[in-house]
């Protein structure tokens, strides 16, 4: 039977289709002609898919194909050549293949659509369709996804034969196992902020990470040991400290990580337009534990299964709430805890309303609930403890004003910023007028309760704001020119 199947991210979908798929398949085939194909609609969830195949089916000599764009076209010609049982692609590759080849599907039994909204999102339907009209009638069609857009109903409609819908944790949308922490900053802060959370709230070392260091000593004691990304730390188990940092675009990647890196953390990143080789060895450094933090976008991100991932955060807010559930599906997985920390700029207010109304959880601005604060089931805003911030802002302005190079990157990351709000969703009219509201309540400056509630500093903070305040706002009587001068009669007063 045809299954439409809702989990959230990281609830283990990828083994809900593997296992009766290898179970439905036993063994190799001498028949020519594949027998199933599991599409995904990014290279990193095709390769990850790859690995959880071959995990699983150990036991069996099932032949299982890669067929993904950036590899080599001649070897995947080969591949197909081999008689596979089972091809994992992404549907653009599968679909110049099927063109090329003159693939005949007539053998497929199983087919699966993984992360399907993502699919659609990222402009295959067409290829989807096309696939669809090339496999036969009695195939079982199993199609996986977090969210349910419309597109992908009616994509189920026409191609699914009485789909049975299965829905996971169907009032859950976030792991229940997920803490999160919304900060309220300054759009030019927003560097200093990110380097006061992971130096402060998470406590991120600098420098090599132990795996890095015992790697290079391995390495010193034997030359025979493999490099690349399949060399060091194929235990795969990252850092406790392992971070996954969200960017809107590649030149906000780009500009991060070389910011992250002169500070000397060790840092992976990842983007779409990124070469397919670097992009596997980068990946490869974070999930082996050689780096501590990865800097991503969303399209890159999707599908990238970490082991044991401490912390997401969200340097740039997402502009719907599925993009923050697929973000923070990152962590929190199979029953362990997680964080996800986000900066939330002025402009982004309507959209964390939005966020607060499609999770269905409370508003805590500041400090003005006296109850115990439960962040796995609150949104809870406040400011960051500004000593500590402003050390962070003055030593990012210092790097980049010494830096040539980076100075140029983050002037392009906020050209680029200026183009993505441009583009981005809009946030729905009611969260724009509670936005006003929001951002003028007293509790909205006030530090987050993640920090200890130390009140004669707060106090010295409030007193330092205001005295600010005061000076900002200071107009003289008189200029300098005039001091001591007024009422007589001299060129200098007469031309102020």
């Amino acid at each position: 039977q045809d299954v439409v199947g809702m989990a959230r991210t990281g609830s283990g979908k990828t083994a809900a289709f593997v296992i009766p798929m290898i179970e439905k398949l036993k063994s190799h085939s001498a028949k020519v002609g594949a027998r199933a194909v599991i599409l995904s609609p990014s290279r990193e969830l095709a390769l990850q898919t790859l690995k959880v195949v071959k995990e699983m089916g150990k036991g069996t000599d099932l032949r299982t194909i890669l067929l993904v764009g950036g590899d080599s076209l001649e070897e995947q010609f080969s591949s197909m050549a081999s008689n596979p049982d089972i091809i994992i692609a992404t549907p653009g590759r599968f679909e110049h293949l099927k063109i090329e080849m003159n693939l005949d599907l007539s053998s497929i039994k199983y087919i699966v659509f993984d992360e399907a909204d993502r699919l659609f999102e990222m402009g295959f339907a067409a290829q989807l369709a096309e696939i669809m009209a090339a496999l036969p009638p009695n195939r079982q069609t199993l199609l996986f996804s977090a969210t349910l857009p419309r597109s992908l109903v009616e994509f189920a409609r026409a191609g699914l034969q009485e789909p049975k819908l299965i829905r996971l944790d169907a009032e859950t949308k976030v792991s229940p196992d997920l803490e999160t922490a919304y900060f309220s900053v300054n759009t030019q802060e927003k560097e200093g902020a990110l380097i006061h959370i992971l130096r402060d709230v998470i406590k991120m070392p600098s420098g090599p990470t132990e795996r890095s260091k015992q790697a290079k000593e391995d390495s010193a004691k034997s030359k025979k040991r493999k490099r690349g990304p399949d060399g060091p730390g194929a235990n795969e188990t990252p850092t406790e400290h392992s971070t996954i940092v969200f960017a809107a675009t590649k030149h906000h990647v780009e500009y991060l990580y070389n910011l992250l890196s002169q500070l000397g953390y060790a840092v992976s990143y990842v983007y779409g337009a990124l070469d397919q080789t670097a992009r596997k060895i980068q990946i490869q450094e974070f999930r082996s534990g050689l780096t501590n933090i990865l800097v991503v976008t969303d399209v890159a991100a999707r599908g990238v299964d970490i082991p044991i991932l401490a912390n997401v955060i969200n340097y740039d807010f997402p502009s719907q709430p599925k993009i923050f559930v697929h973000r923070v599906g990152r962590t929190a997985r199979a029953g362990r805890k997680g964080w996800a920390y986000s900066l939330v700029t002025q402009k982004d207010l309507p959209y964390l309303l939005d966020l607060q109304l499609f999770l269905s959880r409370k508003l805590i601005l500041g400090r003005e609930s006296t109850d115990e604060i439960n962040y796995a089931d609150q949104v809870v805003l406040g400011t960051l403890v500004r000593a500590p911030l402003e050390v962070c802002v003055e030593e990012v302005g210092k790097l980049v004003d010494e830096d040539v190079d980076l100075s140029g990157m983050r002037d392009v990351s906020v050209k680029a910023e200026k183009q993505y709000v441009r583009t981005r969703t809009s946030a729905s009219s009611e969260s724009a007028k509670r936005a006003k509201v929001v951002g003028s309540s007293p509790h909205y400056s006030e530090i987050h309760t993640l920090f200890e509630d130390d009140s004669e500093a707060r106090q010295m903070e409030l007193e330092r704001e205001k005295m600010l305040a005061r000076v900002s706002g200071f107009r003289p009587p008189e200029t300098i020119f005039e001091v001591g001068k007024r009422g007589t009669a001299n060129e200098a007063t007469e031309i102020m």
